[in-house]
């Protein structure tokens, strides 16, 4: 298993960082979509930015999309229309949304730089479902 540090160095989490980063400035502004959205935050996009330290690589890379609720939104899918949302609130929580087959989860959990075990089980079930 790698270490944080060994995660952080590499090349494909950091490229997913950058991105992260990027919504900054196309969401970083109040009613950004015309519709009342709220602004994207440095201080949430710096959460998303530690919450991509702890995704596993086996997953491949997520779309990465700012919700107008200002939080920032990490999303799976696989060909057989299993999903998965990881979400990071200006809140400091996270929060996730899954559909397996039939099955959909959800739940929220208060952010303390690890990812929820609820969390892992999903991106657990995800790979499975890849396989």
């Amino acid at each position: 298993m790698a270490t944080r540090t060994e995660r952080n160095s590499n090349p494909h989490l950091e490229s997913l960082k950058q991105e992260v980063y990027a919504l900054l400035e196309k969401h970083g502004t109040e009613d950004w979509d015309g519709e009342g959205s709220l602004p994207l935050s440095t201080g949430t996009v710096d959460l998303a930015q530690r919450l991509v330290d702890g995704f596993p690589q086996y997953l491949g890379k997520p779309d990465i999309s700012a919700s107008p609720q200002g939080e920032v939104d990490f999303d799976w899918a696989t060909p057989d229309m299993q999903m998965l949302t990881v979400s990071i609130c200006p809140s400091n929580e996270i929060a996730f949304a899954a559909l397996f087959n039939d099955t959909r989860l959800s739940g929220t959990a208060q952010w303390n730089d690890n990812i929820p075990r609820f969390v892992q089980s999903c991106f657990e079930r995800l790979h499975e479902s890849l396989e």
